[in-house]
């Protein structure tokens, strides 16, 4: 069943743009535990995004009480189920979003978690969480089991948070 939604407004990426500035890392707290559970709850329904970038993040306007946008994840067209080996693209997904063996690994919500990290580091850092745009030397990079860079002045919490995002093994993500 495929559903068409329009959002009036912008996605995460279009917004970042506009205002052309970082978000300050305690919104940027507030955006990935939000979308941080969406993907949890596509997880225990068996789907993998696969897909997760900030051109796919839509903006709405606060809910709830609170200052800030409300987020929502879309364009589930890579979406695959959990647990079921992917031989039909290869690396999925923008390739600044990708976990290394990623064309490799099962699909797990491993790969959704390293491009939650790969978000957080483009919304804090304000640019590319890599930092080339060569495709043949990020496909090395991801081969040699690099992660994006973590900016040495975001708080403990965060570069926690990071680290845990960009684990080798899927398994520990």
């Amino acid at each position: 069943m495929v559903y068409n939604m329009f959002a009036l407004g912008c996605n995460l990426l279009d917004l970042m743009k506009k205002y052309d500035v970082k978000i300050l890392e305690r919104d940027v707290n507030y955006y990935a535990q939000m979308i941080l559970e969406v993907l949890l709850d596509n997880h225990e329904k068996g789907f993998i995004c696969s897909d997760l970038k900030l051109g796919n993040i839509l903006v709405f306007p606060p809910q709830h009480g609170t200052s800030l946008s409300t987020l929502k994840i879309a364009d589930f067209g890579l979406a695959k189920q959990l647990g079921v080996k992917d031989t039909r693209f290869g690396f999925r997904g923008i390739r600044y979003y990708m976990s290394p063996g990623s064309n490799f690994e099962e699909v797990s919500g491993a790969l959704d978690i390293w491009s939650l990290g790969c978000i957080e580091v483009q919304i804090v850092m304000g640019r590319l969480p890599w930092d080339t745009r060569d495709r043949d030397e990020l496909r090395d990079k991801l081969l040699r089991g690099e992660s994006p860079n973590i900016l040495e002045d975001m708080s403990k919490l965060g570069k926690s948070f990071l680290k845990e995002c960009f684990a080798i093994d899927p398994n520990k993500r």
